[in-house]
């Protein structure tokens, strides 16, 4: 999780976090009628999180800003997700909404994502990255948008941030 209380998705930290975060949970459920008795529910586990929001983008480059999001928006594959105060989730940026306003300088938005993996598994794509021989924790650090402090102290293994990581290394990323 960001230490610097900052929402963040792949390389893209939001500048300002969005004033509106929801984050839905929901189960699976089976319903069998018994003819002349009940109903008997079946629980068949959780689905994946979505989570909503709406923000806004300030200052005479929040068009710039918005840029940015929308390039990420538009990159393929899941990424991880920083919300303030929850577990990191990896998940896919589904849609992302311009919503014009009256106001200079100010550039409201609303994005949704979905979770990609909710099924117990211990999915190592969310958690590791196995390092390339040419990468510091630093250029970790900015590739997948998580502070170097966050890093520093979940790889306690990797003693200088500022070297390469050795071909094959695991570095955790949550």
């Amino acid at each position: 999780m960001n230490t610097d209380g900052k929402m963040s998705y792949k390389d893209f930290i939001f500048p300002v976090n969005p004033y509106l975060i929801k984050i839905s949970r929901r189960k699976n459920t089976a319903v069998h009628k018994i003819p002349f008795y009940a109903e008997k529910v079946f629980d068949l586990g959780e689905q994946n999180r979505i989570v909503t929001g709406e923000g806004e983008f300030f200052g005479s480059d929040c068009a710039e800003q918005f840029g940015r999001l929308k390039e990420v928006f538009s990159s393929k594959d899941a990424g991880i997700l920083y919300i303030p105060s929850q577990k990191p989730l990896k998940a896919v940026f589904e849609s992302l909404e311009l919503i014009a306003q009256d106001i200079e300088n100010v550039i409201k938005y609303s994005f949704r994502f979905i979770e990609t993996n909710n099924n117990g598994s211990n999915d190592t794509s969310l958690a590791y990255c196995i390092a390339d021989g040419s990468k510091s924790l630093w250029d970790y650090s900015y590739k997948f948008g998580i502070d170097i402090e966050t890093l520093v102290k979940i790889n306690t293994d990797i003693l200088r941030p500022d070297i390469p990581i050795d071909h094959g290394w695991r570095v955790k990323l949550c």
